[in-house]
C-alpha cells in the first residue's frame, strides 16, 4: 500500500536520525563528571604552576583575579551548551516520533477503512450490490462529498448527500457521459474542475487491458496525496472484486442454464452439443468434443464444435473410435481424473482423435459414476499455455451434470427397451384375445357355411352374414389398434398441433364428433406434454372401443400453475371401480396406470363416469 510504505520509509530515515547520538544523555553525563573535574584541576594546575610564577605580587593577583573569573562562566556556559545542545536534539527526535505516530495512526485509519470497503464489495451476491457497496466505501474512504461508480454501459450508483431522486438520476446520467468520454479518450486518470470550485478526480477500471468501467470521486478542494492514492488502492481492488463477482455470476447463469437443458431437452445428441458448448465459452476453447463409452470400452466421438466467426457451430469430423487407455483420451477414461495440458506433444495430437489435431493445449475431464465410465470430454486451444488458466473445480461441476444427464439418457434407453418389449407382448396378447379368437371363431363360422350350403341353404345365409359381421368388426378393431399404435412426433409439430391433428383423424377414423376447446396455454416441459398426450391418447381410444359415443368434447386450459385436460364422452359409462386396473387396448394403459403416471409428476387425476351419462377423465399437470 502506497500510505504504508511512505510512512515506513519516513520512519526509517527518522530512526537513524534518533540514533545519530550512539548514547543516551544519561550515560554521556555519567561520562562527564569523570573527565570535566579532571580538565578544571588539570587547567588550575597550569595556570598556578606555570602562569602565575611569571610575575610579582600585582601579578599574581590579577592573573588569578582573571583567571577565575573567566574560567567560572566558560565552564558553565560549555557544560550548559552542551545540555541544551542534547536536549534540543531530543525534543526534535519526539517531535518526529509524535509526527510519525499521527501518520501512521492515519495510514491506520485509511487501511481500516479500506479493508473494510473491499470486505464490502468483494462479498456482494451480485454486480449491482457489488458497485452500490463501492460508491458508497468511496465516501467513507476519501471523505468525497460524491462518489460514483460505473461498470459497462448500464451498472451504475452515486453516492452522496441529500440527492433526492431527480439528483440521483441526473447524477448518474453525469457519471455515464463521463465514463464514455474516458473510455473515447482511452485514458487511465482524468480530473476535471466543477462549476462550483470542486475536484473530480476519474480512475478508470480495466481488466486485460480492455475498459470496463470507472471510479469518480468529487471533493470540495483539491484532493492530497493521500486521498489519491486512497482513490487508486480502492479502484484495483474493486476491479479485481469485480471480475470475480462478474465470474461468479457467469458461473451462475451457465449452472442455470446446464439444469435447465438438461430438464427440458429429451434429445441427447442436442443437449451433449449445448453443455459442450457452455464448458468450450467457460475457457475460450476453439475445439470441443464428447466422447462416449460403449459396453465394450470403446470412446466414440459423440457431439463436436468448433469456433467459427465468434461462435460455435455443430462440427462433423470422420469418427475415430479410440480405446481405453490408448491416447490422451484413452488415458483420461481409465484414469477416471482430469487431464490438463498447458502443451500438448505431435506424437499426442496425432492419437488424440479429431478434437486434438492441432491442439496446443487441452483440457481432458472424464465422465463417470459411482459404478462406470460414461466418457471423456475434450476441451482444446490453438494456443499452448492456455490449461493452467481453467477454473477446474467449475468444470468438474459441469461434467459432474453432464454425468447425470448421460447416465439418465441411458437408463432411459435401457427403459425404452423394456418399454418396447412390453408393448410387444400386450399387442400380442391382444392379437391373441382378441382377433385371433375372432378370426379362429369366423373360420368355424365359414366351415359351418360349407357344410349347410347344400343341406340349408337358409342357415347358411344366415351363418355366413355371422361370418361377415365378425369380419367387419375384426378389421374396425385392427384399425383402432394401428390408429392407437401410429407414431406421434410432438417434437415436430408441438403439443397442440399434434392434439388438433389426432383430434381430427380420430373423428373421421370412428365416425364420432369431435369438439376441440384450447384457450392460451403456459409453457410445458416436453416430459409434461408427453405425459398429457398419451393419456389423452389413451382416453381417446377407450372411447373408440368401450364407449359408443357420438360426441366427444376435448378441453385444455391453465390456471393455478397448473394445464388440464378433459375428455368428456355421451357414451356408455362404467363403473371405475371395476374397471380401474384393466389393460383397456393394445399398447394401452389402465386407468390405474394413467393416474400413477399423472400422480407421479405431482399432478391430479380425476375419472367421473356413471353407466348412463357417459364418462369424463380429467389429468393435471404443473406447468
Amino acid at each position: 500500500m502506497a500510505v504504508t510504505a511512505n510512512a515506513a520509509r519516513e520512519a526509517d530515515a527518522s530512526d537513524e536520525r534518533v540514533s545519530a547520538p550512539r548514547r543516551s544523555l544519561h550515560a554521556q553525563v555519567r561520562f562527564a563528571r569523570i573527565w570535566l573535574p579532571a580538565v578544571i584541576v588539570g587547567v588550575v594546575l597550569v595556570h598556578q604552576l606555570l602562569i602565575v610564577p611569571l610575575g610579582g605580587d600585582t601579578w599574581r593577583f590579577w592573573s588569578q583575579l582573571a583567571f577565575y573569573s573567566i574560567l567560572g562562566p566558560i565552564a558553565t556556559y560549555v557544560t550548559l551548551n552542551w545540555i541544551a545542545t542534547e536536549v534540543r536534539s531530543r525534543e526534535r527526535a519526539q517531535v518526529e516520533l509524535q509526527r510519525l505516530y499521527r501518520e501512521l495512526q492515519d495510514a491506520h485509519a485509511v487501511l481500516g477503512a479500506l479493508q473494510r470497503v473491499t470486505e464490502r464489495f468483494a462479498s456482494a451476491p451480485d454486480l449491482e450490490r457489488a458497485v452500490e457497496a463501492a460508491s458508497h466505501g468511496v465516501r467513507e474512504a476519501t471523505g468525497a462529498r460524491l462518489a460514483a461508480v460505473v461498470v459497462g454501459a448500464s451498472v451504475v450508483s452515486v453516492h452522496g448527500d441529500d440527492l433526492g431522486d431527480a439528483g440521483r438520476g441526473a447524477a448518474q446520467r453525469t457519471a455515464l457521459e463521463r465514463d464514455a468520454a474516458l473510455q473515447r479518450d482511452a485514458a487511465s486518470a482524468v480530473t476535471l474542475t466543477e462549476a462550483d470550485g470542486g475536484t473530480t478526480t476519474l480512475l478508470a477500471l480495466r481488466r486485460g487491458g480492455k475498459h470496463e468501467g470507472s471510479m469518480q470521486a468529487t471533493f470540495d478542494v483539491v484532493p492530497d496525496d493521500k486521498q489519491r492514492e486512497t482513490l487508486q488502492i480502492l479502484a484495483a481492488d474493486f476491479a479485481a472484486a469485480a471480475e470475480a463477482v462478474q465470474g461468479r455470476t457467469r458461473d451462475l447463469l451457465t449452472l442455470f442454464e446446464v439444469d435447465r437443458s438438461i430438464r427440458a431437452e429429451g434429445n441427447l445428441a442436442r443437449l451433449l452439443v449445448s453443455l459442450v458448448s457452455r464448458m468450450a465459452a467457460r475457457v475460450g476453447a476453439e475445439r470441443a468434443g464428447v466422447y462416449l463409452s460403449d459396453d465394450d470400452g470403446t470412446l466414440e466421438l459423440r457431439a463436436a464444435i468448433r469456433a467459427k466467426d465468434g461462435a460455435y457451430e455443430t462440427w462433423r469430423p470422420s469418427p475415430v473410435p479410440i480405446r481405453r487407455g490408448e491416447g490422451l483420451v484413452g488415458r483420461a477414461a481409465v484414469g477416471r481424473e482430469p487431464l490438463i495440458l498447458s502443451a500438448v506433444a505431435r506424437a499426442e495430437r496425432a492419437g488424440g482423435g479429431p478434437l486434438l489435431e492441432h491442439a496446443g493445449s487441452a483440457v481432458l475431464l472424464p465422465l463417470s459414476t459411482d459404478e462406470r465410465l460414461l466418457g471423456v470430454i475434450v476441451l482444446a486451444h490453438d494456443e499452448a499455455g492456455r490449461g493452467a488458466d481453467v477454473s477446474l473445480p467449475f468444470l468438474g461441476l459441469l461434467a459432474g451434470q453432464l454425468s447425470l444427464a448421460v447416465g439418465n439418457a441411458n437408463a432411459y434407453l435401457q427403459s425404452e427397451e423394456l418399454a418396447i418389449v412390453e408393448e410387444r407382448n400386450r399387442i400380442a396378447r391382444e392379437i391373441h384375445d382378441g382377433v385371433a379368437q375372432s378370426l379362429a371363431f369366423a373360420g368355424l363360422k365359414l366351415d359351418l357355411v360349407a357344410r349347410l350350403l347344400r343341406r340349408d341353404p337358409r342357415a347358411a345365409e344366415s351363418e355366413l352374414q355371422s361370418a361377415r359381421s365378425t369380419v367387419r368388426e375384426m378389421i374396425r378393431e385392427i384399425r383402432r389398434s394401428i390408429f392407437a399404435l401410429r407414431p406421434v412426433d410432438l417434437e415436430r409439430h408441438g403439443f397442440v398441433e399434434t392434439l388438433r391433428r389426432y383430434a381430427l383423424d380420430f373423428g373421421q377414423q370412428n365416425d364420432v364428433g369431435v369438439a376441440l376447446h384450447i384457450p392460451a396455454l403456459p409453457e410445458l416441459s416436453l416430459k409434461s406434454e408427453a405425459v398429457l398426450f398419451r393419456i389423452f391418447q389413451e382416453a381417446m381410444n377407450n372411447v373408440a372401443k368401450h364407449a359408443g359415443a357420438r360426441a366427444v368434447t376435448i378441453t385444455l386450459g391453465g390456471g393455478g400453475g397448473m394445464v388440464t385436460i378433459e375428455i368428456r364422452d355421451d357414451g356408455r359409462g362404467f363403473d371405475p371401480a371395476e374397471v380401474g386396473d384393466r389393460v383397456t387396448s393394445a399398447g394401452g394403459l389402465g386407468l390405474r396406470q394413467m393416474r400413477e403416471r399423472v400422480e407421479g409428476r405431482g399432478g391430479r387425476f380425476e375419472i367421473v363416469s356413471d353407466p348412463d351419462d357417459g364418462t369424463t377423465i380429467k389429468a393435471s399437470l404443473p406447468a
